[in-house]
């Protein structure tokens, strides 16, 4: 048996290095994990490759002066394009015929999707014991919400047509209306969500949206930018539901540029290794991707793990819903949504949705 061509085939990324830390062997998960291809790196010492102070450059260090193995469960590995990938590493020592250490070899274990997993089950949990305090409290609330209301309605008829008195009167009513979509949406937390799912044409609704914000985005001197792959198959969803979170996104995009620009709608194919088909229950589909892009200053890195989470918002007004309804109501088309931002230098969300068949 080959062992190199079993090596070579195995899903973990496999990477071996000689004594000077000079790389023998980088098996093609390697170069899918890395973004470096194997004819590039082998020869070179892995530290040319990685930045100083790489986990996998330390290990491999260790086990090559100890002749012990190592292993983290926790680490990360930087591709050739800057991203930061969550790797679980082990690493072996090779001896030589004398017993000495002549080698070493390391296993390395994307984990990107499993932390993923894991945030959605944590995300998760906090939607559902927020919809479990939303109907708990939905009936108190509304209740005198209602009768605020129809008091308020009342002496906006005793008050007649002054003007003045009329202004504060509607400032009331659309309060109490604010609260009462307030609470709808919390309990839409709560609520399985029913999809009326049919054939839909991606661009058709992506134009609905934005004909909505026309106005908005030509007074703050945004222009919208379309790039839509002409040959894209109509998609698989819920058309209500959909407008809702292109309807978020697009608002979060304008908000993000308040000093003008281009807003980006774009669609094709995926092709991404990891969301470009879903089994949706009967039989794996191919993904369409829908983007939507602005120029704003970017996220932050400290709080872009938490931007799904409900209630977390940097907006002055706001409860920080939006995005949480956006993830689980493309969840429940069996899609996904993921964001990628630098700042300075704008935001791209990426909603994944399955295709009609």
């Amino acid at each position: 048996m080959n062992y190199e061509t079993v090596l070579a085939g195995l899903p973990d990324a496999v990477i071996a290095v000689d004594g000077a830390l000079r790389i023998v062997f980088w098996n093609a998960a390697a170069e899918v994990l890395t973004g470096r291809s194997a004819r590039r790196a082998q020869g070179r010492l892995v530290k040319e490759l990685l930045p100083a102070g790489a986990s996998l450059v330390n290990r491999l260090g260790e086990t090559l002066a100890t002749g012990e193995s190592r292993s983290e469960a926790e680490g990360t590995i930087e591709t050739a394009d800057g991203r930061v990938v969550p790797v679980s590493l082990l690493t072996a020592p090779l001896f030589a015929r004398d017993g000495s250490v002549e080698a070493a070899v390391a296993v390395l274990r994307d984990v990107s999707r499993i932390r993923q997993l894991e945030d959605e089950v944590r995300r998760g949990e906090t939607l559902a014991a927020a919809g479990r305090m939303a109907v708990g409290l939905a009936h108190e609330i509304r209740n005198p919400l209602g009768a605020i209301r129809g008091a308020v309605q009342l002496l906006q008829r005793e008050l007649g047509e002054d003007p003045r008195l009329s202004e504060y009167t509607e400032v009331l009513l659309k309060e109490v209306d604010r609260l009462n979509r307030i609470i709808e949406m919390l309990l839409d937390l709560g609520r399985p969500v029913q999809l009326r799912r049919a054939p839909l044409n991606l661009h058709q609704l992506l134009e609905r949206v934005t004909l909505l914000h026309e106005e908005a985005a030509r007074a703050q001197n945004v222009t919208f930018v379309r790039r839509y792959d002409p040959s894209l198959p109509p998609i698989l969803a819920d058309e209500d539901r959909l407008l809702q979170v292109f309807h978020n996104l697009v608002i979060n995009a304008l908000d993000a540029m308040t000093q003008g620009g281009r807003l980006t709608l774009a669609t094709r194919v995926s092709m991404n290794p990891v969301y470009g088909k879903v089994d949706v229950g009967a039989g794996h589909r191919t993904m369409v991707e829908a983007q939507v892009a602005d120029e704003g200053p970017g996220i932050p890195t400290a709080i872009r793990a938490k931007i799904f989470d409900p209630f977390f918002t940097t907006k002055d007004r706001g409860l920080g819903l939006g995005l949480a309804l956006c993830h689980r109501i493309l969840e429940e088309h069996q899609g996904a949504i993921r964001v990628e931002s630098a700042e300075g230098r704008g935001t791209v969300v990426t909603c994944f949705l399955p295709i009609a068949r």
